[in-house]
């Protein structure tokens, strides 16, 4: 085999490894599934996810670490390569992909050998579980791209070199150029997450079936939470103003950065408490009590009064293991019932029915009429069960996706501009009030997008647009902005009465204490210092969004297409570019 680097005495590549089955009961059994195979795409977005599987999967080292602590920095950084070094082949990846594996994964493959990415994970979940301050480095050598990644540890006014692929403990191979990556050894570094395009899509329709999630495995459930956390953050990142009139937006990330944080650690449950009990002080203070689980609310604009939302998730993380089938099903639901932009989104929607939107009312309101009601206003047999048909799937989309109600569906499309079965207008037909939310329609409207398009979509394949019909979906606030003017709806919705009128309040009650783990450190983008200072500094906050269930098993990034170059050097092919804005650039995740 090619050995990747060659330094005089010092090489790398193909070597004799030591029979290491005695070190097998300090590792759990891995799933064929846990090697995470990526396209190249930037080093630092490679290392981004290194970072996360090292969390994801702290667990797999617990053992070990422990039995090769030494009684210094140094001899327990030695204690590391030697082990890595000398139990686990050096294999280079194929060029153009890299495989990321968790520590029992590369423990599995170490006669055919993994890449220096794993064993940097190897090393560093060690050390993260000694709570060893470390780094990852990344180094270019003459070239124009980086090559190598391995982990350097801080002692006093130097650094100890962890790099297994080379023969020789604390040595490098000198570089023309470097980038260092602290660990956090407090939990997921919140700003490494970053997020894509489609983030609000996979936030408002990506989530399985609740009764698949049901039968999911514990890691398999807790692994959908998370990346649900992990979407609407980036949704509600990205769009903020779609969750402005519910919640405090800042204050709604910074909740989320806690949770998910903390997610993958030992601290979880207690992380999800100091949540659910600043949120319950909340509830409190706007005179709500107890939890609703019972869903006997009368419309589906709920969202300013605030129901338990971070408890819920809690119960969720502490009970999926409990073999409770009906756990995820009904928490899972509530908790997106709950989510801001499930609110919203639930708001834009009904708001596009009633304004008749693409005329999606006019073509779906005879599936509420019998036959012969619609034969009797000239509605074809064939037209009248092709309504049936969508209105069947969008009534699914609706409460099964955002967890509405189909009486609120039904009420917007049969009391909307689209007119009753009888071809009247109801009274209430421009008062978009009733809605319930202080929030601009077209906002809501923008918010709603992803569900009104994959309406569309099921009035076109249903057959329900004639040739030629406008099925466009660029414009839809535009759309929705003209519908109001042309039919005298105010911009802007009315607060009930019976609303709280603001999203933070700053209740007169002591600090709640912090999990008992070193603090977060501040999270980018939000004001303050931090998780933990806003945490004490608002012991009261707006009961926030996010949560349920989305995509399990171990994708921990969503793909996008980039020009790159990983670890392994290889060019990649540029992709047009249409934003400025910083995406995540690794290109493919598959699971192999």
């Amino acid at each position: 085999m090619k050995a990747r680097f060659e330094i005089g005495s010092i090489t790398s590549g193909y070597r004799t490894i030591r029979d290491g089955r005695k070190y097998d009961h300090f590792f759990p059994k891995p799933e064929v599934s846990d090697r995470i195979i990526i396209e190249d795409g930037e080093v630092e977005d490679t290392v981004d996810l290194m970072k996360r599987v090292v969390w994801r999967y702290i667990d797999d080292t617990k053992a070990i670490a422990q039995h090769l602590k030494g009684e210094s920095k140094t001899q327990t950084s030695q204690n590391i390569w030697d082990f890595l070094y000398h139990h686990i082949q050096y294999k280079l990846d194929k060029r153009g992909l890299e495989q990321l594996r968790r520590p029992a994964r590369s423990w599995a493959d170490r006669t055919e050998g993994i890449d220096c990415d794993c064993f940097s994970i190897f090393a560093s979940s060690i050390l993260t579980n000694l709570k060893i301050p470390h780094s990852f480095r990344i180094t270019k050598y003459g070239g124009d791209h980086f090559q190598h990644v391995y982990v350097v540890v801080p002692n006093g006014t130097g650094n100890i070199i962890i790099d297994p692929v080379l023969s020789r403990f604390n040595y490098e191979k000198p570089f023309s150029e470097h980038k260092d990556f602290d660990m956090n050894l407090s939990g997921i570094d919140v700003a490494v997450l970053s997020g894509h395009d489609d983030e609000l899509s996979d936030v408002l329709l990506g989530f399985p079936d609740f009764d698949e999630l049901g039968n999911a495995s514990e890691e398999q459930q807790l692994d959908a939470m998370y990346r649900y956390l992990v979407s609407t953050r980036n949704a509600v990142a990205a769009n903020p103003n779609h969750i402005a009139h519910i919640e405090d937006p800042q204050a709604f990330l910074k909740m989320l950065d806690y949770a998910i944080q903390y997610w993958y650690t030992d601290k979880r449950d207690e992380a999800l408490e100091v949540l659910a009990q600043n949120e319950e002080k909340l509830n409190l203070k706007n005179g709500f009590s107890g939890y609703e689980d019972d869903w006997d609310w009368d419309d589906d604009a709920l969202g300013a009064a605030r129901r338990g939302f971070f408890k819920r998730i809690g119960d969720f993380a502490k009970k999926v293991g409990s073999g409770i089938k009906n756990v995820a099903q009904k928490v899972g639901k509530a908790i997106v019932r709950y989510n801001p932009l499930s609110v919203t989104a639930r708001l834009g929607f009904l708001a596009a029915m009633k304004l008749n939107l693409k005329k999606m009312a006019s073509k779906l309101k005879w599936a509420y009429a019998t036959q012969s009601q619609a034969a009797a206003k000239g509605v074809s047999a064939n037209e009248w069960r092709k309504a049936k048909t969508a209105l069947s799937k969008i009534e699914s989309l609706y409460a099964d996706k955002l967890q509405g109600k189909r009486s609120a569906l039904k009420d917007a499309i049969l009391k909307g501009r689209a007119g009753g079965l009888n071809g009247e207008l109801h009274p209430d037909a421009y008062d978009l009030s009733g809605l319930g939310e202080p929030i601009s329609m077209t906002a809501a409207v923008a918010a709603a997008t992803p569900v009104i398009v994959a309406a569309i979509k099921i009035l076109k394949d249903s057959g329900l647009f004639s040739p030629g019909e406008d099925t466009s979906t660029n414009n839809l606030q535009a759309e929705a902005a003209s519908a109001q003017q042309t039919s005298n709806v105010p911009s802007n919705v009315s607060i009930p009465t019976n609303a709280p009128s603001m999203p933070i309040v700053q209740a007169s009650v002591p600090p709640i204490a912090p999990p008992q783990s070193t603090a977060p450190p501040a999270t980018q983008g939000a004001s303050g210092g931090g998780i933990m200072a806003f945490v004490k500094n608002n012991p009261a906050v707006a009961a926030l969004g996010a949560g349920a269930v989305l995509i399990g098993g171990y994708m921990l990034l969503k793909p996008k297409k980039k020009t790159s170059r990983g670890l392994s050097g290889t060019r990649k092919t540029p992709t047009k570019r249409t934003s400025t804005k910083r995406k995540s650039t690794i290109k493919k995740v598959t699971l192999k």
